[in-house]
Order: C-alpha cells, then sequence, then structure tokens
C-alpha cells in the first residue's frame, strides 16, 4: 500500500514538473549537436524526452543543478546562448583537450570521475552537480544549454559554479562540453 502511495506521489509530482509549461516554451536539444559515438564511446541512449527515461533528480544526483535545468527546461537558455552549436570536430585530439580543461578546471569541485565529488565540493553547498549523470542525460546534448552552464556558473542559482566566459577560451569550453558528452571518457578509464 505505501510503495503504490509513493509510486502515485512520484507520478503526479512529476506529471506537474513537466507538463506545467506549454509544449511551445519546452526547448528541445539540436538535433546534429551530439557526440554520437565519438572516439569510441558509445551511443548514450535516449528516449523520455529531455527529462530522459530516469527522472530528473534520479537519486539526488543532480547536485546543486536543477534550478538550472528547471529553467532551461521552461523558458530556454537565455541569449546569447540560445542557437549556439559545438564547432570543434568531434575526434579525440577535442577530446583529450577536454579532459585537459577538466582536470585543471573542473575536477577539483566534480571530481576526476564527475560525481561531484571532488576534494573543494565537501565546503560546497549545493553540492556540485554530478556531471557523470548530466552526461546520460539528453539535456547534455543540447549545447547552448551547456555553454551557458559553463560560461555563465552558478552564481543566478546559488551556486558556487564560477563562470568561466572569461578565463576559458570559446574552444575551452567547447571541448570540456565535448568531453563530457562524450561521457568523461579519461575519468572512466581510470576507475
Amino acid at each position: 500500500m505505501k510503495t503504490s502511495a509513493v509510486s502515485a506521489f512520484v507520478a503526479a509530482l512529476a506529471a506537474t514538473s513537466i507538463c506545467s509549461a506549454p509544449a511551445e516554451a519546452q526547448p528541445q536539444p539540436q538535433a546534429g549537436t551530439a557526440w554520437r559515438g565519438c572516439c569510441g564511446v558509445t551511443p548514450w541512449p535516449h528516449g523520455g524526452g529531455m527529462m530522459g527515461g530516469g527522472g530528473m533528480m534520479r537519486g539526488g544526483m543532480m547536485g546543486g543543478s536543477s534550478d538550472r535545468h528547471h529553467v532551461a527546461m521552461m523558458g530556454g537558455v537565455p541569449a546569447p546562448y540560445t542557437n549556439l552549436t559545438n564547432p570543434l570536430p568531434q575526434g579525440a585530439a577535442t577530446i583529450k583537450h577536454g579532459a585537459a580543461v577538466y582536470a585543471a578546471n573542473c575536477a577539483s569541485c566534480h571530481g576526476t570521475t564527475g560525481l561531484g565529488d571532488g576534494e573543494a565540493a565537501r565546503a560546497l553547498s549545493p553540492r556540485p552537480a554530478s556531471l557523470a549523470w548530466l552526461s546520460n542525460m539528453p539535456i547534455s546534448r543540447w549545447d547552448a544549454f551547456m555553454y551557458w552552464s559553463v560560461a555563465e556558473g552558478g552564481e543566478q542559482f546559488n551556486s558556487g559554479m564560477p563562470a568561466f566566459k572569461d578565463s576559458l577560451s570559446k574552444d575551452d569550453i567547447w571541448a570540456v562540453i565535448g568531453y563530457i558528452q562524450a561521457h568523461l571518457p579519461a575519468a572512466k578509464a581510470s576507475r
């Protein structure tokens, strides 16, 4: 009895949060922008719309990024990020560059495997997002969302993530996005 009540509550909550905006207000990832099977990485599962089949919160693994996801889902990303797509070639060189950018700028908070468990994460509230989890979600294939997230950081969402638009080049940002979208391959190989 309790299990069915919890299931009904979760279903009602999901329906409320997913269906609260008109369909035209819910942005969709741009087709053709994902790193499909690049560099020995297998394609990721699709389905369930932008929310994915596993649900948005999936064990609380989103860290402090749920507010950003909600804003993007309900109204899109702000200009000038709206129509951005990754201009870098989908290949091993881009992934290698992204891995270096990640190690130097992201791993201290997000962890070497992207689980949000880096050394600096201990002092942060909200906790850093699990990029390993995010890399498996359809929203991470939306280049505009990813660029906005890295470039603007998390200040507007009361997160400790710094804005990287002034400290990283556009190519560095795009390379780290490609690395995350390719499921953090170097981090997975080190496990």
